[in-house]
């Protein structure tokens, strides 16, 4: 057996590092980092400016509604709404409505002021919706105590899928508006008069 020459063993030995490291190189490209492999099971983050405002004016006297604006996703949330269920009209904050004018809903006068909003399920096709005297709060859970009153609301289908929740707030002149909810091709909806 012949013995390499100190140079030969030499060549040899940085030869042989160099191959292990490039091999530990690759390996290490092709395994996810920790950070990579936890950021794929989780949700992905919430997206900037998920707040909307819906505003309309009444002679002078506005009327306006700030919530959060959650995303479809494929699920039919208020079908899937349980009976009794109270929601928050929304994500995260609460959803709040601050109102210049009186606003009488049927027989039930909401005076001017600021409340939060809240969509309660009375069955399939009765919704109702609650004025809270609280507001500045997270949206969960809904502080029954503070319920200042609950009107009518009425559920229609839309023709099309709304896929980012949506409120408006439309007036028919000097005296009449409708506070609108849209979400899939649910929309539910009440209207009111200025007093």
């Amino acid at each position: 057996m012949k013995l390499l020459s100190h140079s030969s063993q030499l060549f040899f030995t940085l030869g042989l590092s160099l191959t292990l490291l490039m091999c530990t190189k690759k390996e290490e490209a092709e395994q996810p980092k920790a950070d990579e492999t936890a950021a794929a099971q989780t949700e992905p983050p919430v997206e900037e400016g998920n707040r909307g405002t819906a505003s309309a004016a009444f002679g002078g006297k506005s009327v306006s509604i700030d919530y959060g604006r959650p995303k479809l996703g494929g699920r039919d949330v208020l079908a899937l709404a349980q009976e009794g269920m109270v929601w928050r009209m929304g994500m995260n904050e609460a959803t709040e409505i601050k109102t210049e004018a009186d606003l009488k809903f049927g027989e039930t006068v909401i005076p001017a002021g600021h409340y939060s909003l809240w969509l309660k399920k009375v069955n399939v096709e009765e919704w109702r919706l609650i004025f809270n005297k609280s507001t500045g709060m997270w949206g969960e859970p809904h502080p029954a105590e503070d319920d200042f009153a609950e009107v009518p609301a009425t559920l229609t289908t839309n023709a099309s899928s709304v896929e980012t929740f949506t409120i408006e707030v439309t007036g028919d002149g000097e005296s009449r508006g409708e506070i609108k909810a849209m979400w899939g091709t649910s929309i539910v909806s009440a209207a009111f008069m200025i007093q």
